[in-house]
This record gives structure tokens, C-alpha cells and sequence, in this order.
């Protein structure tokens, strides 16, 4: 008799938790059902932060994306914080902006720093707005290497070096460059430049005396900046977030959403969510044509 009423008990209790877990079930996926659609049909600003160096973005580019495809998306804001990073990968960010503009008003706010592959992609967007103290420009590419053949000379190391050409992996630090190389890489260098300025021409009205000054890749003030038209305000992000409302016609009461980090809910269920991410300045891992600016680099 007593083990009848402790197994009734146990059936009791086991149905009590089955039925509290499918309410539970329920509740969650009707909670998320709500954010999803709620966020799928509410009319937004998207933001998104660009920061350190710019090289192999591809969690920005699937944000872009991302973007692109959301109908209730109404302006984008790009918070950029960066010395540049490499040719392509600027250029990359810089397309995909370009097809978010296409849809609605986007600005960039630049912060401490917006310069080289940075103000590349600043290029994208209908207005910039920098800080009084930011520095921007260093409009230019370069190629780095080092002759260490001296050095490895006095270590009584000869380098072996078979190539099927002369102009094969230069510069290469274990053999000298001669003349005609240097021509070579400087002429490689004088094409990537004039596309970058073109960017720039596409996007801004620069006098004629003002492109001779940003030619030598020179940083400039916020100030500096403004005055050649580099830039259109100087300000905060909150005067380029108003701008694009004002651009947009939108009411001052719309949300500003920041796809940088997958802050909102959905995110959790994004694998991405979870790898950190880990900047540093380690060049050696960089390969390319570099548009960027770091005193001693």
C-alpha cells in the first residue's frame, strides 16, 4: 500500500514538472516569437563600430549585409575609430557601405582617429562628422620592408634565393633591391594611390590646391580637415545620429540599435556571439598594401 502512494506521488510529481517545463517551453518561445517580430517590424537606426586595424573584417561585411536586407532599417550610423589597416579590406568595407546608402541616409562619426584605409571607407557615407580632436587623412598606401642582408652577412648567413624572375617576391628582406625593383614597387604604389584619390574625388570637392596638400598623405585636424572639405561637420555622434533623423524624416523617438557586438537578444543564438574578439598591433600577420597611419610604423 505504502509503495502504491509513493509511486502516485512520484507520477504526481513528474507529471507537475513535465507540465511546468512545456509551460515554461511556451512561455519562452512566445517571449522570442515577440522580439523577433517586434524587431523584424519596428523602424530603426542601425549603428555599427569600426575600431583598430581594419584587416579581414568579415564580421562587419555580414552586419552590412545583415542591414542591407532589414526593410525596417532607416539610417545608419558608423562610429569609426581606426588608423586604417589594409588596402582591400578598406575598400571591402567602404562597397559594402555603399550598398547600405543606397537605402537609406547613413554618416560617419569619427573619433580619435579616422585616418589612411579609415577615411577610405568614411568615403561611403552621405555626411562625416569628426570630433574636434580627431585626426583624419593620411590619405595614401605604402609598401614596408627591410634589407637585413648586412646583418645576416655579419652572422656568416648567406641566404639561397631561386626565383623565376627578377622581379619576383619583392622586397624581400633577404636579398638587396635593386633600383630597378624599387621603380617597379614605386610605380605599383603610384596606381594604388591614384585609386584611392579617385575615391576621394568621387566622394568630395576638393580644389585643385587642396588636392596637391592631402596628396603627400599629411594628417590633419578636424579644423584642417573641414577647411579642404575632407570632412562636412565637426561635432558628436549624437549631431550625426540627429542629422541622419532630420535627412530621414524620422521622429526623434526612434531606436538606435548597435549591430557591432549582437547586443540584442537574437544574438545569443548567433555562434559569433561567443568569439572574442582580440586586437592588436601585430603587423606581421598582415598582408597587402597597407592604407595606414602609426607614427614609427
Amino acid at each position: 500500500m505504502k509503495s502504491n502512494l509513493f509511486l502516485n506521488e512520484y507520477f504526481k510529481k513528474r507529471k507537475s514538472l513535465i507540465y511546468r517545463s512545456v509551460l515554461f517551453f511556451v512561455f519562452f518561445v512566445l517571449v522570442f516569437a515577440t522580439i523577433y517580430l517586434n524587431e523584424n517590424s519596428e523602424e530603426f537606426l542601425g549603428k555599427i563600430t569600426i575600431e583598430g586595424i581594419i584587416h579581414d573584417r568579415k564580421d562587419i561585411l555580414e552586419k552590412l549585409s545583415e542591414l542591407e536586407e532589414k526593410k525596417n532599417l532607416k539610417g545608419l550610423i558608423l562610429t569609426v575609430n581606426s588608423p586604417g589597416g589594409t588596402f582591400v579590406s578598406s575598400k571591402e568595407l567602404y562597397d559594402a557601405i555603399n550598398l547600405v546608402r543606397k537605402q537609406v541616409p547613413t554618416a560617419v562619426y569619427m573619433k580619435e582617429m579616422a585616418t589612411s584605409g579609415a577615411y577610405l571607407l568614411s568615403l561611403s557615407s552621405d555626411r562625416i562628422f569628426c570630433n574636434q580632436g580627431t585626426i583624419t587623412g593620411s590619405i595614401g598606401v605604402l609598401l614596408q620592408s627591410a634589407d637585413i642582408t648586412e646583418l645576416l652577412s655579419k652572422l656568416g648567413v648567406n641566404p639561397l634565393i631561386v626565383k623565376s624572375g627578377e622581379l619576383k617576391a619583392i622586397p624581400n628582406p633577404l636579398e638587396k633591391t635593386n633600383q630597378y625593383s624599387i621603380n617597379y614597387l614605386s610605380d605599383v604604389i603610384s596606381l594604388m594611390q591614384e585609386e584611392f584619390m579617385r575615391i576621394v574625388l568621387k566622394n568630395r570637392k576638393i580644389s585643385d590646391d587642396a588636392i596637391q596638400i592631402i596628396e603627400d598623405g599629411r594628417i590633419f585636424t578636424a579644423k584642417q580637415a573641414k577647411e579642404i572639405n575632407l570632412i562636412d561637420e565637426i561635432g558628436n555622434e549624437n549631431d550625426a545620429i540627429n542629422w541622419i533623423k532630420k535627412k530621414a524624416k524620422l521622429d526623434e523617438t526612434i531606436k538606435v540599435i548597435d549591430f557591432t557586438d549582437d547586443e540584442n537578444i537574437l544574438g545569443l543564438f548567433n555562434l559569433n556571439f561567443f568569439r572574442k574578439k582580440i586586437k592588436t598591433m601585430n603587423f606581421n600577420f598582415i598582408n597587402g598594401i597597407l592604407a595606414i597611419w602609426i607614427p614609427g610604423l
